[in-house]
């Protein structure tokens, strides 16, 4: 657990480093912000209009509270007609922000990449100049960018429509029953944690490999030069990544533990506050509902998290390629809004990124 906090801080100055250039993107990190509320709130609403037909097939009221939705089905023609309706609607809004969501996420992350990508390539001739080793230089150019590319889409619509429907199931759960409410947002955190150790596991793993992946593409251009002969190339080449697996299986099987030992906590919870006449049945079922769909969701916001760790290594090479030295820090501040390589200048003078990719 001492790795965590040391992990965050380097979160942290890599996101710090890396974003600004995401800047002149920005409208569809906000377009894909919006996406995630209507995806959510679909989601959210899911088991509503199922509820109200179990209300409509057993129409008999339970003793225990709870808000009865066929209550607020209008009056005139049959109620199946318009739960049915609204389930349809639901699907429909969840179908077009999802698509919505991944395309704005999706061109931010582009565009992001494509301007670290521009800041790094103005970098290597000086960075080259003063000794680093151009291998290297290539390997952060075209390798790292292209996992932050990956990784930053992914880790954005991974972590947003996970976390926001988690926070929005335990706001519902709570208002049913707060003590179950308490044990599902104890195992959500619980699942946070573990994804966290796994991220910076994960990162521990990943970094070395990065550091060979550079020192074996330094080598290859000197054995293009002539200078020397290329070793064997696959030496080490599968061990990160196996280590890499096995910690994101280590995380998702404890994520699966975590979950249903919470699950079943409130199972046991639920069913015993219907049976003392404290819930009613439309009450346990939206509990059961959210439950099942759930678990799949917190498993996806465990292994994002986890995800970070895989990128963290490549984002921290390319931050430091493009660092500013601060003793050129004053000198640089004028440049950075001139030329476009920067990537903080206004977007009209930004390179344009190729979404097709």
């Amino acid at each position: 657990m001492r790795a965590l906090p040391k992990t965050l801080r380097r979160t942290r100055a890599a996101y710090q480093a890396l974003v600004p250039y995401g800047t002149p993107h920005r409208r569809y990190l906000l377009k894909g912000v919006v996406a995630t509320v209507f995806l959510v709130a679909a989601r959210l609403a899911f088991p509503w209009p199922l509820r109200g037909l179990m209300e409509v097939v057993f129409p008999k009221k339970g003793s225990g509270r709870g808000l009865r939705v066929v209550s607020l089905v209008p009056h005139y023609g049959d109620p199946v007609v318009w739960l049915i309706g609204a389930f349809v609607a639901i699907i429909l809004i969840w179908a077009m922000a999802e698509s919505r969501q991944r395309l704005s996420f999706t061109r931010y992350a582009v565009g992001l990449s494509s301007n670290v990508r521009a800041a790094a390539i103005a970098r290597v001739p000086g960075r080259a100049a003063s000794g680093s080793a151009a291998g290297d230089l290539i390997s952060i150019v075209t390798g790292d960018t292209a996992r932050v590319k990956t990784g930053v889409k992914s880790i954005l619509i991974g972590i947003s429509r996970n976390g926001a429907f988690f926070l929005g199931v335990a706001v519902i759960v709570t208002l049913i029953d707060p003590v179950v409410g308490m044990v599902f947002v104890t195992g959500g955190l619980a699942t946070v944690v573990a994804g966290a150790w796994g991220a910076s596991q994960s990162s521990r793993i990943i970094r070395r490999s990065r550091q060979r992946e550079g020192a074996l593409a330094d080598e290859l251009h000197r054995h293009l030069a002539g200078d020397e002969e290329l070793s064997d190339p696959t030496r080490g080449d599968r061990a990160p990544d196996s280590k890499a697996t096995r910690v994101e299986g280590a995380v998702t099987f404890t994520v699966h533990a975590i979950l249903a030992s919470a699950t079943c906590a409130m199972l046991f919870l639920t069913i015993n506050d219907s049976r003392a006449g404290k819930l009613s049945a439309g009450s346990v079922f939206t509990i059961l509902a959210y439950v099942l769909l759930m678990h799949n969701k917190t498993v996806g916001l465990g292994r994002s998290i986890v995800r970070v760790g895989r990128v963290l290594p490549s984002a921290e090479r390319i931050a430091a390629l493009i660092k500013v030295p601060k003793s050129g820090m004053r000198a640089q501040t004028r440049a950075d809004r001139d030329d476009p390589a920067h990537g903080t200048q206004p977007a009209h003078d930004q390179p344009q990124p190729d979404f097709t990719h």
